[in-house]
């Protein structure tokens, strides 16, 4: 079913993202967090409702994590143009998402497209990813410059960075399998 309550909290994730942003260029930050904080819920959410609703579809298990790609895409190219995150953080999520769209593209008209699905390393890489836009939109919205939130916020680029490392290594030996092997993937 191509409309659906799940479907259409992922198309909230898609189509409010360029809101965001430009939220973001507006230095709107008070509005941006609560944003971004609504459109993090509802990747947790789609998938959540989903499951209990039995409204699970092929729709949304290709549209689900395109939004994601958007959004996540969209808000580390905007935080980094405003210098709010290190540009190397930037560019480390930056690459993990551009490998995730090839392996992905290279893998999905084959019958082994059904092995694409987010890790547990992933959901959580997506969860910190989530945590710590809000923690720098809460930074840049209140000025607060504080030690504490600094070192809150250095602990989460660091955690997010592992965990980035991480799901990208486990996407890369997916991908790499798939293309070493052809047919006999598993």
């Amino acid at each position: 079913m191509l409309l659906n309550f799940p479907n259409a909290l992922t198309g909230v994730r898609f189509f409010g993202t360029p809101a965001l942003v430009q939220l973001y260029l507006s230095h709107r930050y008070f509005l941006a967090f609560w944003l971004m904080l609504i459109l993090g819920l509802t990747d947790w959410l789609d998938g959540f409702f989903a499951r209990k609703l039995n409204q699970e579809s092929l729709f949304g298990k290709v549209f689900d994590p395109i939004a994601d790609k958007v959004l996540m895409i969209g808000m580390f190219v905007t935080l980094g143009y405003l210098k709010a995150l290190p540009a190397p953080f930037v560019i480390l999520c930056l690459a993990r998402d551009v490998l995730i769209i090839l392996g992905a593209l290279t893998m999905i008209r084959t019958p082994f497209a059904s092995h694409l699905s987010p890790t547990k390393a992933s959901k959580i890489n997506t969860f910190l990813q989530i945590l710590c836009i809000l923690t720098v939109t809460y930074r840049l919205h209140t000025l607060n410059i504080s030690s504490l939130l600094l070192f809150i916020e250095s602990v989460l680029i660091v955690l997010t960075s592992l965990f980035t490392i991480g799901s990208g290594i486990q996407y890369a030996k997916t991908f790499w399998s798939f293309l070493k092997n052809g047919r006999e993937f598993t």
